[in-house]
């Protein structure tokens, strides 16, 4: 008679156990491992933005602006919350709104009308996205590519202080991981850990 071949019990208490101490140390891993990844691709996705914006200001030699909104048409006010979402758009009548969007504002050639090149939706998962003391009304981008600032939302354009011109995205892990995305007065954006002045980023904790 031949024996079939098979576990015995306490071999497969042993592999149940190995399993499980692998499992301990996989999941937590795994998880900082998707919150890190998060982090860098949804800062990604802001940076791109900026430099389509950029890209356009120069291309178009018009002010390209890129402020929150919370309904995809509008500017939203001073404090609102950039994770919820933002808008790109030439400002041809340069009166830092998006009042007169216009399809055809948008076509090759176009002179007159605002048009709407972006309409970010909100961020995925629990992640914060603050602005700096420099932008918390708007950051924009004129024909030679330079920044401007909005600093104290009074519908005028100021020179941005490199020290405050900046993102922080943090995620429930807090300051330790979170992550600056800072704008230089060229317009070019960087991925910091720390603030441009090379102070720890804070996540309001």
């Amino acid at each position: 008679m031949k024996k079939s071949a098979g576990f015995t019990i306490i071999e497969l208490m042993i592999t149940i156990v190995v399993l499980g101490i692998a499992l301990a140390f996989a999941v937590p891993n795994m998880q900082q491992f998707i919150m890190s990844n998060r982090l860098t691709s949804q800062l990604n996705l802001l940076a791109s933005n900026l430099a389509l914006a950029r890209n356009e200001a120069v291309k178009q030699n018009a002010r390209v602006i890129i402020c929150a909104t919370t309904d995809g048409e509008s500017c939203a006010d001073e404090g609102a919350s950039w994770e919820d979402g933002w808008i790109v758009f030439v400002d041809r009548d340069s009166d830092l709104t998006p009042g007169d969007l216009d399809e055809a504002a948008c076509a090759e050639g176009a002179t007159e009308g605002d048009c709407l090149l972006i309409n970010q939706s909100a961020l995925s998962g629990p992640n914060v996205l603050t602005p700096g003391d420099g932008i918390p009304g708007l950051l924009s981008y004129d024909g030679s590519g330079a920044a401007f600032c909005s600093a104290d939302a009074d519908a005028a354009n100021e020179p941005c202080d490199s020290s405050d011109t900046f993102f922080t995205l943090c995620d429930p892990r807090g300051a330790a991981h979170a992550r600056a995305l800072a704008i230089s007065n060229t317009g070019r954006t960087s991925i910091l850990t720390k603030a441009p002045n090379g102070d720890a980023l804070s996540c309001g904790e």
